[in-house]
């Protein structure tokens, strides 16, 4: 049971010392034009309305005594996938990057290294013989798979837009 708590509560830790350490060390707050607003605002539209529906189709299966997943298995992987939507979304419409390249280069490392950290999470329960469908059910073993895949698709998208960017910037 602990090594269940145990790794989500150091990543937890992670992200806030993450934060903390950023916000220390910012010199100045993000700026955002007017299209970079009205892009996240689109942006936030999309992921709440995702997950309204993805919510509902839960509650709809679970209505039809359809068992595919824990309830809270469900829940937490619709916030994952509309959080994801919503960055995604952001990096794609030039929404989520500020001006500072030094910045932007450090988010698609942060996407990369949780996406391996989660990756070698998953590999280490895998080995322990956890298995990701027991009793015709997800397990929250899954949860790190999603988040791995979503991270890594992350960190290729940014990298593809700062890449194409900074192709734009030299033409």
């Amino acid at each position: 049971m602990f090594d269940n708590i145990l790794f989500p509560i150091i990543i937890c830790v992670v992200v806030v010392l993450f934060v903390v350490i950023v916000r220390l060390f910012r010199n100045k707050k993000n700026q955002y034009d007017e299209r970079q607003l009205l892009a996240r605002n689109a942006a936030y539209k999309v992921s709440f309305f995702f997950l309204l529906i993805y919510c509902s189709v839960c509650g709809l299966m679970q209505i039809l005594d359809v068992k595919w997943a824990d309830a809270a298995v469900q829940m937490f992987l619709g916030v994952i996938l509309s959080s994801v939507l919503f960055c995604a979304l952001c990096v794609i419409k030039d929404a989520y990057f500020s001006g500072s390249p030094k910045r932007n280069t450090y988010s698609v490392l942060f996407f990369f290294g949780f996406g391996i950290l989660y990756l070698i999470h998953l590999m280490l329960r895998l080995s322990r013989g956890e298995v990701l469908w027991q009793n015709g059910e997800l397990t929250t073993l899954v949860l790190y798979l999603v988040l791995s895949v979503c991270f890594i698709a992350l960190c290729v998208i940014s990298a593809v837009k700062l890449i194409m960017e900074k192709r734009g910037a030299e033409n």
